[in-house]
């Protein structure tokens, strides 16, 4: 790299570059068999293990520092190859878990996992980016931070607080936002629901789900509450996927999106913590909560149903939210057992569906998680 500004800067996870001195602003390049940029020098073995155990001695801030250095980090902030620096940041810290696994357990990482999240979301990876962030915060927990007392960037992501400063990945949170807040639209909109269920809106979502699913009283949610975002982070990109290719092909993107949200609202359903289900089958969970979902029991979510069948019912299908539950029923039960479904969808119909499938369990929130 040139000589230009950014080259000693240090960057902060909370929102950006800090400011640069002689001893914590110079970028560093991985040695041998690291993905190589142009123009970087690059660090031994011998002395990566030196900086990073010497960092791994002084506490977060000297941890920060440390990692901030390398320019896979700096990448993200400054709009460079987001790829690379998702391959290079990831090799980073396999090789300083190779140094010594024990002080890499302990090193906080809640600075490497943010801007490498960033990275895999730029990249449209949201599986991936959602576990990252996810790591930051267990990261951040582990250093002591509170969520509701001490909020961070990547309680801020995972929170999708989108209108909240002081987090690098502002933009990226709040276009999640944004997906949720129309899903969420979606579902209000949706009849049927039963008197005592009130209209639904983020803060609800955050304060009944995923703010508990941070705490170590509802370990189980965790896994849940990142399956909702990656689900809405991915919803757009597969839509424009599948309007790209003129002729038939491959469903396994669509089905195994479809199929993640339905598993979601059968693990809502299960984890709630409102009412006791034994049923291990869906259809038995949800005639075990028919009253407080408030739809009918025996919605014929099984029984000879196919793929083909789901999607030539769609153009009839009404906007209650038992109709909803129903098709997402159908879509677990076909897609959760074969992939080989031949249906040709098109952008809409997917759309719907996925739609269908958000409603029913953001209404397994609303109605069981309070």
């Amino acid at each position: 790299m040139g000589n230009d500004e950014s080259n000693t800067k240090t960057v902060s996870a909370a929102g950006g570059p800090g400011a640069s001195s002689e001893s914590s602003g110079v970028l560093v390049q991985l040695g041998e068999g690291a993905p190589k940029s142009s123009g970087e020098n690059g660090v031994s073995d011998p002395e990566l293990r030196t900086m990073f155990l010497e960092a791994a001695s002084r506490g977060t801030d000297s941890a920060d520092e440390f990692f901030n250095r390398f320019r896979c980090m700096q990448d993200v902030f400054y709009g460079r190859n987001y790829s690379s620096a998702l391959q290079e940041g990831l090799f980073l810290l396999t090789k300083c878990k190779n140094i010594d696994a024990g002080v890499y357990q302990t090193i906080h990482k809640g600075t490497p996992f943010y801007w490498l999240g960033m990275a895999a979301f730029l990249v449209s990876d949201y599986e991936t980016a959602a576990f990252l962030f996810d790591a930051a915060v267990s990261e951040d927990i582990r250093a002591g931070r509170n969520p509701t007392k001490e909020s961070t960037p990547a309680f801020r992501f995972i929170l999708v607080e989108g209108d909240q400063p002081g987090q690098a990945a502002k933009p990226l949170v709040l276009a999640m936002q944004n997906r949720l807040e129309a899903a969420i639209s979606g579902y209000n909109a949706q009849l049927g629901r039963s008197p005592g269920i009130s209209d639904l809106a983020l803060p609800d979502v955050r304060q009944k789900f995923l703010l508990p699913a941070l705490s170590t009283m509802n370990k189980r949610w965790r896994s849940l509450a990142t399956a909702l975002i990656s689900y809405f982070l991915e919803w757009d990109y597969r839509s424009t996927l599948i309007d790209l290719r003129p002729g038939p092909g491959t469903a396994e993107p669509f089905f195994l999106h479809l199929f993640k949200g339905c598993v979601l609202f059968e693990s809502l359903l299960k984890a709630n913590p409102t009412a006791a289900v034994s049923g291990k089958m869906l259809g038995q969970v949800l005639d075990e909560l028919s009253s407080a979902l408030g739809i009918p029991p025996r919605l014929g979510i099984g029984g000879g149903v196919t793929f083909p069948m789901v999607v030539g019912e769609l153009a009839s299908a009404n906007d209650e939210v038992k109709t909803a539950v129903r098709f997402a029923g159908r879509i677990r039960n076909t897609v959760g057992h074969d992939l080989g479904w031949e249906a040709n969808l098109d952008r809409s119909q997917y759309d719907k569906l996925a739609s269908m499938v958000a409603s029913s369990f953001l209404h397994a929130i609303a109605c069981l998680y309070r």
